[in-house]
């Protein structure tokens, strides 16, 4: 028996759990799949729809004290945040940025984003560097789908950023196709192939007097803080990296630093492991089980952390009745009354759609409630996306919710 089993390996499952494991548990992460890692920006949002977050925060604790911040807290929500960087430092990864003021950085778009903690590959785009006068130069693979330098540079100049496009030429791979990338991110890995890159970059500079080189965040897997030390010693200037459309590359970095974090605690992950129910006695959830080849595999543990993600990761789905159901324990959810009550009658309504804010009810020990408000189990905490009452996408602050909820309920 584990002293706790984490349904969901997002980043508040993956903190939840090394929150347990650091005070000695036996810890096991059970998951379907990666969760919301895999394609997010690899960047910390902690509330984009303000310059300050951290003020922004606090306001928000006082006018809806239902909001998962409220319930955990500012200092939980420092701490959790302070935790996950000092994990990240230690694996030479670092997450550069306050909680005083949003950073502003280019989308595969061209847009500006707004976000607090980025890594440290990123952080030379920060659109109040770019902002300084200094051409700037976003460059790419032709054969890297969804990444148009000439788009992005034209919507920066659009923004009052001197920016310039260049299509590299792709070093010679021994492959023809399927330039995803992850695999090209594997190939920024080897020096070689990086010397080819970096001999262009460098041409580009001495040609064009680049003071910054944007390029889509691909630059290594493994290492990239020495693959951008790399290209900006070839190459003579600043390099950041741009997000990507999935899979994201950043955002796998930071699943591998946090599942390498677990596993030296001792922590184990299971992937594949579909959780369909539950089994309970009275108000204490005894046991869960999981989709497997040929029986379901049933799991035991004395506490749990439900981690499994909102209508987006999938731990919310809808039922062809027009219902929405919490796919792992069934547990009550906050929601419209009817399906009717999803949507606002405008597509960009400023309060969002409520749909997107169903979720979990929760004590302030994140416990599941009913809707008569009692608790439904004991031993069972909510983290992150599955959480009610918040729009993690519109807000803004997806991962500081998730991190500050997953490290809340890895201390409870």
């Amino acid at each position: 028996m584990y002293d706790t089993i984490v349904i969901g390996a997002g980043l508040a499952g993956l903190m939840a759990a090394i929150g347990r494991a650091e005070r000695g548990e036996k810890v096991l992460v059970l998951a379907k799949g990666h969760g919301t890692t895999h394609w997010t920006t690899g960047c910390l949002d902690l509330l984009a729809e303000v310059d300050n977050p951290i003020a922004g925060i606090i306001d928000l604790t006082h006018q809806r004290p239902h909001h998962p911040y409220a319930l955990v807290g500012p200092t939980m929500i420092e701490q959790g945040i302070a935790r996950f960087r000092a994990i990240c430092e230690a694996a030479g990864y670092p997450m550069v940025g306050n909680y005083n003021r949003n950073l502003l950085l280019p989308t595969a778009l061209g847009a500006l984003r707004p976000t607090a903690f980025a890594p440290a590959t990123m952080i030379n785009g920060d659109a109040r560097q770019l902002r300084d006068g200094r051409p700037t130069l976003i460059a790419s693979f032709g054969v890297l789908r969804d990444f148009f330098p000439p788009l992005i540079a034209a919507n920066l100049r659009a923004q009052g950023i001197a920016a310039e496009a260049a299509l590299l030429t792709l070093p010679p791979t021994g492959r023809q196709h399927d330039f995803s990338p992850v695999i090209l991110a594997r190939m920024f890995d080897q020096p070689d192939f990086r010397a080819r890159v970096g001999e262009q970059l460098a041409a580009f500079v001495r040609k064009g007097g680049y003071a910054r080189i944007g390029m889509p965040a691909i630059l290594g897997l493994k290492h990239p803080t020495e693959v951008i030390r790399d290209l900006q010693n070839r190459a003579g200037a600043l390099i950041f990296e741009i997000p990507t459309l999935p899979t994201s590359v950043a955002g796998m970095r930071l699943y591998h630093i946090l599942e390498n974090a677990l596993l030296s605690l001792g922590g184990r992950i299971q992937l594949g492991g579909f959780v369909q129910r539950g089994e309970h006695l009275k108000e204490t959830l005894v046991a869960v089980f999981s989709e497997a080849a040929a029986r379901e595999q049933r799991h035991t543990a004395r506490r749990w952390v439900l981690a499994t993600g909102g209508i987006l990761g999938g731990g919310i789905r809808a039922t062809p009745e027009g219902h929405l159901r919490e796919t792992a324990l069934n547990l009550p959810l906050q929601t419209p009354d009817s399906r009717s009550g999803w949507f606002a009658a405008r597509f960009l309504a400023e309060q969002g759609h409520p749909v997107f804010q169903s979720g979990v009810r929760v004590d302030r020990s994140l416990r599941p409630l009913d809707a008569s408000g009692r608790l439904v189990y004991e031993n069972v905490m909510v983290a992150g996306s599955a959480l009610a009452g918040f729009d993690p996408v519109r807000e803004g602050c997806l991962e500081g919710v998730a991190i500050a909820t997953g490290w809340a309920a890895g201390q409870q």
